[in-house]
């Protein structure tokens, strides 16, 4: 059995699994993000007698080579640590970590909508925006750990492109659902705001201008790539709300712009949440052959 673990901005989602990827149980916690020590302790006491090994997906900048955490925004006191060597000193056991947009897209290549998929890319949508590029069936790795990070692509704040924001920052899922929120009138969270989200135009505008600004990205991506398909990950990309605006506001782009015949497929990712727990369980079996 595998202990496997998907940390995020928000919540630490984890799962004990067989080789075969079946989940025996999963569950949840909110992530801790008060010290290193605290951080550890909360992923110690997941880890019963018959965990043969841990596999952690987390974002970030990481060598999953390594284990070396070189830049993370989210949990900024785990940066320059060895999560793999630091864990093992306290487990005894094998222990794996990759990138949380790399794991999405090997649990899509693994069992969801990537299986045999030429050029892709995968964006996850969540407390930032993740990224993960696969091309001739595999996935993009780079020396400094940085290619297919979009969610760190600069945009302008004004005209005069003195101001700047990066694409996670101003585009992730949590801000949208904040701002929805307010407009809405409502409880802070996704399903509520989506059971409300026609009831107020200003709302659906505000909608229609975030899925047009993803959209907008994966036009230009697009364009660099040569996409065949785009999976869309994060709590988030179960709604078919999201899905179907972004389709609706990239083919509106296509209609105006488009240079070329051919679009990429735009869909949620098959496995949705689960996406990173598979991805990170078969990052660590490929290591283990």
């Amino acid at each position: 059995m595998y202990l496997v673990i998907d940390i995020g901005g928000t919540y630490t989602k984890y799962g004990y699994f067989t080789i075969k990827g079946e989940c025996i149980s999963k569950d949840k916690y909110e992530t801790v993000k008060t010290d290193i020590h605290c951080f550890y302790q909360s992923i110690l006491e997941l880890v019963k007698d018959d965990v043969e090994g841990i596999a952690i997906s987390m974002p970030g900048l990481i060598n999953s080579q390594t284990g070396d955490i070189e830049a993370i925004t989210l949990l900024p006191f785990l940066a320059q640590h060895n999560i793999v060597q630091e864990l093992f000193e306290f487990v005894k056991r094998p222990i794996t970590v990759c990138n949380d947009a790399k794991c999405a897209a090997l649990g899509e290549m693994w069992k969801g909508h990537l299986i045999d998929a030429q050029n892709a890319l995968l964006m996850v949508l969540g407390s930032g925006i993740g990224g993960t590029l696969i091309m001739n069936q595999h996935i993009i790795e780079s020396p400094h750990h940085k290619a297919g990070e979009i969610g760190s692509i600069l945009m302008p704040m004004n005209q005069d492109y003195q101001t700047m924001t990066n694409f996670g920052a101003h585009n992730n899922a949590n801000i949208l659902i904040k701002e929805l929120s307010e407009v809405l009138n409502c409880s802070n969270d996704g399903a509520t705001v989506f059971s409300l989200i026609h009831t107020k135009k200003e709302a659906l505008l505000l909608f229609e201008k975030y899925c047009r600004e993803i959209a907008f990205m994966i036009y230009n991506l697009d364009y660099i790539l040569d996409l065949d398909i785009v999976c869309i990950g994060g709590g988030i990309s179960e709604q078919p709300l999201l899905i179907k605006t972004i389709q609706e506001q990239f083919s509106s782009l296509r209609d105006k712009y488009k240079e070329d015949q051919h679009e990429p497929i735009i869909q949620s990712c098959l496995l949705h949440n689960d996406a990173n727990l598979l991805g990170a369980l078969s990052f660590y079996l490929s290591k283990k052959e």
